[in-house]
C-alpha cells in the first residue's frame, strides 16, 4: 500500500496531555491507533499508553504480513489491552482503575476493519462527503438517538463529556465492531479524539478533503479546533492515513509511505513493558499526591 499520512497530538487548553496515539505497518498491513485517557480518572493517561502499547505489540506479532482474522484479531487486542489495565491497577496498588477510549483501525488487502470503545471517533472520507462516522458511546449521543437532542445542541450540551463504555471501566467493555469497508484511492481514514471533532462539523471534513491528503489538510484543522477550544479546549489528537494509487511514485518524505518497504521505514515497536514503565516513572510521579507516589 502507498499511503499519505498524518499525525499530531496536542495539549489544548489542558495542564498536561492525557491522549495517545499510534501507527505501525507491515508490508501489506497497517495499525492506527488513538486513546483518549480519561481525565475524571486517576493515571487517564497511562490507561490510554497501555492501550497503545498492547495493540500495537499484537500487531507485530500477529502481522505476518497480513492479520489472518482481522475482527477477530480486534476484538482480542482491545481485551488484552484492558486487561492489562487492571493488571497494571493490581501490581501498582492503585486506590482506582485507569480508564480510557480506544479507537482502532486496521487496513489490509484493500479493506479496513476497525472498532471502537468510547467517544474517539473514526472517520472514512470520500473525496466530497464523510461516507462513515463512528457511533460514541456516549449519554449525549443516546439522547440524539432518541430524538431529544440534535448534533449541534449535543456540542454544547453539559454532558457532552460523559461516556458509558470505555477500558478500564465495570463491566467488561463493549466493544463495538464496524462493518468492514473496501477502500480505494483517494479516501481517507482519520482516527481523532473529541478534542478535534468536537470543533469540526461533519460538512468541513468533506468540504476540505475534496482532492487533497491528510498531510495537505490536517495540519490546518489541528489549528481550526486548538483556536476553537480556545483555554477551555481539550487535548486534541488525530492520526489518519490517504490511500495512494499504487501507480504514485512517492518522493522522498517523511509523510508518504510504501508499506512494501516496511523492513526498511519501520523497526519493530518498543516491548509495552518498557513503555509502561517509562509513562509510570515519567508521566506519573510529578502528578500523584506524596502518600500515593510512594507505594
Amino acid at each position: 500500500m502507498k499511503l499519505a499520512f498524518f499525525q499530531d497530538s496536542r495539549t489544548g487548553g489542558r495542564a498536561y496531555n492525557q491522549d495517545r496515539c499510534a501507527f505501525a505497518y507491515s508490508e501489506e498491513a497497517a495499525l492506527l491507533v488513538v486513546a483518549d485517557g480519561m481525565g475524571g480518572h486517576l493515571r487517564g493517561e497511562v490507561a490510554a499508553q497501555i492501550a497503545i502499547d498492547v495493540l500495537i505489540e499484537c500487531f507485530h506479532q500477529q502481522a505476518q504480513p497480513n492479520i489472518a482474522y482481522p475482527n477477530r484479531f480486534l476484538v482480542n487486542a482491545v481485551s488484552a489491552a484492558h486487561q492489562a489495565i487492571l493488571d497494571y491497577t493490581i501490581d501498582h496498588h492503585l486506590p482506582e482503575v485507569p480508564s480510557t477510549t480506544v479507537v482502532v483501525a486496521l487496513i489490509q488487502q484493500g479493506m479496513l476493519y476497525w472498532c471502537h470503545v468510547g467517544d474517539s471517533r473514526l472517520y472514512l472520507i470520500d473525496q466530497d462527503s464523510v461516507r462513515l462516522r463512528s457511533r460514541d458511546h456516549s449519554q449525549v449521543q443516546r439522547m440524539i438517538d432518541q430524538g431529544l437532542l440534535t448534533e449541534e445542541t449535543a456540542r454544547v450540551h453539559p454532558d457532552r463529556n460523559k461516556i458509558y463504555n470505555c477500558l478500564g471501566a465495570s463491566p467488561e467493555p463493549d466493544i463495538d465492531i464496524g462493518e468492514r469497508q473496501a477502500l480505494v484511492p483517494g479516501q481517507t481514514v482519520l482516527l481523532c479524539s473529541d478534542g478535534l471533532w468536537g470543533y469540526i462539523h461533519d460538512a468541513e471534513w468533506a468540504k476540505v478533503f475534496a482532492g487533497r491528503t491528510v498531510s495537505q489538510v490536517m495540519p490546518a484543522l489541528m489549528n481550526v479546533a486548538e483556536r476553537r477550544g480556545g483555554v477551555s479546549g481539550d487535548n486534541l489528537t488525530a492520526i489518519a492515513i490517504t490511500l495512494l494509487p499504487d501507480t504514485v511514485e512517492l518522493a522522498e518524505r517523511a509523510d508518504l509511505i510504501d508499506t512494501a518497504r516496511a523492513e526498511s521505514r519501520h523497526g519493530k515497536a518498543a516491548p509495552c513493558e518498557r513503555n509502561v514503565a517509562i509513562a509510570h516513572r515519567e508521566i506519573l510521579a510529578s502528578q500523584l499526591p506524596p502518600a500515593l507516589s510512594a507505594s
